[in-house]
């Protein structure tokens, strides 16, 4: 009898627009309400009125707020004029952020050792 081969993987690959939800939230129901939240924004052409928020919830308030919270800090959804929109933030941010770490590998690599985390 042959051991299945099982693959561990610490980050997923990124094969649909919900894979990259599980690099930003730590939990599956997280994971869950976020897509609610972005589909319904999707859904409502693109925006969704603040008044509206209970659409959003999927289990709880306290877990609504908590996503949604993430989900605009990082830069996904933005707030404007009482709106819920998609946002582009997230995607500079994630340009920033790369450029920034690829000059900590360089300095490191020249041989700094006083970077600190």
């Amino acid at each position: 009898m042959s051991m299945a081969k099982i693959d561990l993987v610490r980050r997923p690959s990124l094969i649909s627009p919900r894979h990259l939800l599980r690099y930003i939230f730590f939990t599956e129901m997280q994971v869950e309400q976020a897509a609610k939240i972005l589909n319904e924004i999707v859904s409502a052409n693109g925006v969704v009125q603040d008044s509206e928020w209970e659409r959003f919830v999927l289990s709880s308030r306290g877990l609504y707020v908590k996503v949604m919270r993430k989900l605009r800090d990082v830069g996904l959804v933005e707030k404007r004029m009482g709106d819920y929109r998609l946002a582009r933030d997230f995607s500079s941010a994630l340009s920033k952020i790369s450029k920034y770490w690829l000059d900590i590998l360089d300095l490191f690599g020249e041989g700094d050792r006083s970077i600190a985390f």
